[in-house]
């Protein structure tokens, strides 16, 4: 299925969060339980006690540490659950401990779900380089778009909701933006479609560069791709409110920027798009690392 009506048509689906107590945790809860609400979806609190599943009788200790673990997961749960369902009355939140490997996991869990939602702390710490490692392996992996959600998250008021997408071309980059204008129908918010574009530019010696390159025809070029991206979603959801941004720039940095008081940046998890050196795919997980907003990676 495309991002085109994935939302809408996944309602007997779970929104998946990957819990583990921290204030990132916390924030990415409390944005999966908004737009569960938003979308008519039930929430899963999903935790996962990292270690191995013994398989014989000398692993009886292993097995001991980890009920150990597991009854303190399971308080952590039910707390969590409480306190979302207060926040939102008549919302259908679960849990579940799980113990092994998070990545294999959590991409288990992703099969069949509707979303999959991770918080982030960013990347402050050395022992954030191992978070940003498995947040990268999930969003390129999983089968159901991943959000990720960075600690100091907090929603905007209605009426000032605005979802940024990526655009290039590419087939990821469609789905990108079906996804971001259902997002922005089901939420209120408006949509900005924003295309990075750069000419060649040396950046070191060697660099084999174009002889002539006709930087008005490329702008040109861009534009009319970014006309035609968003052509068909508007005509889908014409209620959306839609802003074209082409921006001279390298696509990261261009999207960091764009991201400063988004509700949500949404972007392809990879690929190549028709206009040369356009690679979304590319940078999403640059925007995973600095993104001031959730971040959507959809495939």
């Amino acid at each position: 299925m495309d991002g085109s009506g994935r939302l809408r048509a996944l309602h007997d689906q779970e929104i998946v969060v990957g819990y583990d107590g921290s204030p990132a945790g916390d924030a990415a809860a409390r944005w999966a339980a908004d737009a569960a609400e938003h979308f008519g979806q039930r929430m899963r609190l999903v935790h996962v006690i990292p270690g191995p599943v013994p398989r014989r009788a000398g692993g009886a200790a292993v097995a001991l540490g980890a009920d150990v673990l597991g009854r303190a997961a399971e308080r952590l749960l039910d707390k969590a659950c409480r306190d979302l369902r207060l926040d939102h009355p008549g919302l259908a939140v679960d849990d579940e401990v799980l113990i092994g490997d998070p990545v294999p996991r959590l991409l288990r869990m992703a099969t069949g779900s509707a979303l999959l939602v991770l918080g982030s702390r960013g990347l402050g710490e050395l022992r954030d380089l191992a978070e940003a490692s498995v947040m990268a392996q999930i969003a390129t992996h999983a089968a159901c778009p991943v959000v990720v959600v960075p600690a100091h998250w907090t929603p905007r008021a209605a009426g000032h909701r605005e979802a940024v997408v990526g655009v290039d071309g590419s087939a990821e980059s469609w789905n990108a933006i079906a996804f971001a204008f259902e997002f922005a129908e089901q939420t209120g918010a408006s949509v900005r479609a924003v295309l990075a574009w750069h000419d060649a530019t040396s950046t070191g010696p060697g660099d084999m560069l174009f002889p002539v390159q006709d930087v008005d025809a490329l702008r040109e070029d861009s534009a009319a791709l970014l006309a035609e991206a968003v052509a068909g979603q508007v005509v889908d959801h014409p209620d959306v409110k839609v802003t074209e941004r082409l921006v001279r720039g390298t696509p990261a940095k261009v999207l960091e920027a764009e991201s400063h008081g988004a509700e949500l940046l949404v972007v392809g998890s990879r690929g190549r798009g028709r206009i040369r050196g356009l690679l979304l795919g590319s940078v999403s997980r640059a925007v995973l690392h600095h993104a001031t907003c959730p971040v959507a990676v959809v495939r």
